[in-house]
């Protein structure tokens, strides 16, 4: 999968140096940025990269705050809304157990875009309705975090901050690639890239700090997707031949 370009070589030569990275050993990311930093469109490229090179993965997404950028895969059987998330997520974590006990046949990756307003949401209205929602859906994250990868089940979550409360146990350690795009805080920074020398740089929309275990601490630079409707149409071709899986029962509506 091509997670854009290398920056430093780009800035310096003009050249495009393709940072690639493979998906079967880095499943679990976290794509973090302030608003305006580029994510929508890093994620979009992403999504289409990730499909390009891995055709036959399953992709269940769920879209929190209802953005446009993703209006296209309306018709797509996992894509979710808005408080409909919650199904996604566990659905998604229905069929995770399910491939622990009967082995996975194909990759699977969740997106959570939002991830910390959706979590919040769901905190508010267990505390007005005694339910327990949030706890249901930080209790599947964790246990995917954890045991994924080897069952080729993979989990992106995009947020603007990543603090450690939002993964328990400690499972925030167990995304293997960190996406940081635009400015960074001090804070940030040493929380996301802990011991690494942080370039000093102010980065534009779409190009941040990338780091894959086993890796070294790049800078990246995700590309303009020049032809949104044609991209965006591969995805949505991609992943509805793709959506033919069974979905698994997952508890009562």
């Amino acid at each position: 999968m091509r997670c854009g370009y290398d920056l430093e070589v780009l800035s310096k030569f003009g050249v495009k140096v393709s940072v690639n990275i493979d998906p079967g050993t880095h499943c679990h990311a976290l794509i973090t940025g302030s608003s305006g930093s580029g994510k929508s469109q890093t994620l979009l490229y992403l999504i289409g990269s990730l499909l390009r090179s891995d055709p036959e993965t399953v992709i269940f997404l769920c879209d929190f705050k209802n953005s446009n950028d993703f209006g296209f895969l309306s018709s797509y059987k996992y894509y979710y809304q808005g408080i409909d998330c919650y199904r996604g997520v566990m659905e998604y974590y229905a069929h995770f157990n399910q491939a622990r006990k009967e082995g996975a046949w194909e990759r699977c990756i969740l997106l959570i875009d939002e991830y910390p307003a959706f979590i919040t949401y769901l905190e508010a209205m267990d505390k007005a309705d005694k339910t327990h929602q949030a706890k249901d859906i930080l209790s599947a994250i964790s246990e995917i975090l954890m045991m994924g990868r080897g069952l080729k089940f993979g989990l992106w979550v995009i947020t603007q901050r990543s603090d450690s409360a939002w993964f328990p146990s400690g499972s925030r350690d167990n995304f293997m690639l960190t996406i940081a795009l635009g400015r960074l805080s001090r804070e940030q920074a040493k929380m996301l890239f802990s011991g690494e020398d942080i370039p000093d740089r102010i980065y534009k929309p779409g190009q941040g700090l990338l780091l894959a275990d086993g890796q070294a601490l790049r800078e990246v630079a995700f590309p303009m997707i020049r032809d949104a409707r044609d991209w965006k149409r591969h995805i949505l071709l991609a992943l509805s031949r793709n959506s033919s899986i069974s979905k698994p029962d997952w508890g009562p509506d």
